[in-house]
């Protein structure tokens, strides 16, 4: 039986670094490999309006996005990419579900005690965010919505959601998704000992430019060098980065490498700066392509979100009879 897989991509910010295409980009292009899974990914670009109120920042950064994204998915992949905004009745589901939804459930909301905690004046949409995040999940009956650990209470949020409608007007029309939590997420070194963090600019941009990556590989802290002595593959960053790249012949070949006394980490950075390039060759190749013609793109969102807007407008259909607003 086919699994719908749903996850989002909010174009906030120049979003595709290294350590985003291990952590979350892999694992859904995995899922989507497999036969029996069709993976749905949604820009959110209405949910960007809580914090973005630039036109010219979000438009950048959506185009920026896309292009990146479509870069790096597989072509022959079950992947349906689709906007948000461009789903006509998604509000009036979104006001819908706001009818069924306590007060108080919204004070529970992590991205609401969090802006509180900013001493922020919290505008209605942050307040809101979890409504229209259901309505964006329950909407189209995924069956799974891949999490993270911070972001599980929006899960939880759609399925009481989805439950207080069907219990408030006796039916079944809302399906309530699984959460897919990885327990045993990859572990990602950074180029130096501290917490990822933009403050930091401890990242490598996967779309930087050759001589960019190579600045940011050269940089990557590693013990100091002892000449007389081999180097150590067990606690080094840059084997570390070299073993989510490499294969397994490849990194046994550099292990050896590693043996010898006239093999440093500075030989070590140029062999992970040729695999990055290697591995990310054709991504950053129709990355290029797309810097001066998204036509492909539009074209694939033009097909998508009329097919997301065809579902969500049966939905819509039956909620309008099943409140007698219809």
């Amino acid at each position: 039986m086919t699994k719908k897989i749903l996850t989002g991509i909010k174009p906030t910010w120049n979003w595709m670094h290294m350590w985003n295409y291990f952590g979350a980009l892999k694992p859904l292009f995995d899922m989507a490999s497999e036969k029996n899974n069709d993976v749905y990914v949604f820009l959110p670009d209405f949910h960007s309006l809580t914090s973005v109120h630039d036109w010219e920042t979000l438009r950048n950064n959506r185009i920026r996005l896309l292009k990146e994204f479509f870069a790096l998915m597989p072509e022959k992949s079950n992947i349906t990419v689709f906007e948000q905004s461009k789903i006509n009745n998604l509000n009036n589901i979104n006001w819908i579900l706001n009818s069924v939804t306590p007060y108080s459930m919204m004070l529970r909301a992590h991205s609401f005690k969090d802006s509180q905690n900013k001493n922020s004046e919290i505008n209605m949409a942050v307040f809101n965010y979890p409504i229209l995040m259901a309505a964006d999940i329950i909407s189209y009956d995924f069956d799974i919505v891949p999490v993270g650990k911070d972001q599980k209470q929006h899960l939880e949020f759609a399925r009481d959601i989805a439950g207080n409608f069907n219990k408030t007007y006796k039916c079944d029309i809302f399906k309530l998704p699984e959460a897919k939590i990885n327990e045993e997420l990859m572990i990602i070194p950074w180029t130096d000992w501290r917490k990822m963090s933009k403050s930091y600019d401890n990242f490598i941009w996967i779309f930087d430019t050759p001589k960019q990556i190579k600045k940011k590989i050269m940089s990557i802290k590693t013990w100091s060098e002892d000449m007389s002595e081999a180097l150590d593959t067990t606690d080094c960053n840059v084997f570390s980065l070299i073993k989510l790249f490499a294969s397994i012949d490849k990194q046994n070949e550099i292990a050896e490498k590693y043996k010898k006394p006239d093999f440093w980490y500075g030989h070590a950075k140029l062999e992970l700066l040729d695999i990055v390039l290697e591995y990310f060759k054709e991504a950053r190749e129709k990355y290029e392509s797309y810097e001066n013609n998204m036509d492909f793109i539009y074209d694939k969102l033009e097909k998508w979100n009329a097919k997301m807007n065809k579902i969500a407008d049966e939905k819509y259909e039956k909620l309008l009879k099943i409140t007698w607003l219809k």
